[in-house]
């Protein structure tokens, strides 16, 4: 009799495994409004999974001004204002595009640039569901940091200052870490 309830109870004991890595697999992500006040109201979600393409960043926010937008991984997981060149910076807590390697370049997704690059996000009178893949991350890269949505576009260059991304009006801090 020992025997089919210690099989059962091995089967749950996989089952439960496999559960936990299947969960480990996708992140989800809270994306607020930010402001130089600080966060604000809940605007939406990403949901970050990982596969051979990289990782996939499901964005499903609204109330964001229709057209393209910047998107990136930042290095610090904190979407709080903070003071940069003597005013204070909405998510600027967040601190700068994650750049483990240190290229100090904004190269876009598929360049040779940091890896916070990820592809651009387009609004329309919604707000944005879209899904962008990030080819050169993997989960373990993102795990507590934020990601940050920008006022404008991105041409993934240096110039101007986050290519063309200007401020930033909602973040959303990576669970980990």
């Amino acid at each position: 009799m020992k025997r089919p309830i210690q099989m059962i109870s091995g089967v749950a004991a996989i089952l439960a495994i496999a559960t936990s890595v299947a969960v480990a697999q996708q992140l989800t992500v809270e994306v607020n409004r930010v402001s130089d006040a600080g966060v604000g109201e809940k605007i939406g979600s990403v949901t970050i999974t990982e596969d051979a393409k990289g990782a996939a960043f499901k964005v499903a926010v609204s109330g964001i001004p229709a057209g393209t937008h910047g998107f990136h991984v930042h290095e610090k997981g904190d979407c709080a204002a903070a003071m940069k060149d003597g005013k204070q910076e909405p998510g600027g807590a967040a601190a700068a595009h994650y750049d483990p390697e240190g290229k100090k370049s904004h190269a876009g997704p598929q360049g040779a640039g940091h890896k916070g690059d990820l592809p651009a996000l387009t609004a329309n009178a919604t707000g944005i569901n879209e899904t962008v893949i990030a080819p050169k991350l993997k989960l373990s890269d993102v795990l507590g940091r934020a990601l940050v949505i920008h006022e404008a576009g991105d041409n993934y260059s240096d110039n101007p200052e986050n290519g063309g991304g200007k401020g930033r009006i909602a973040c959303g801090i990576i669970p980990g870490n």
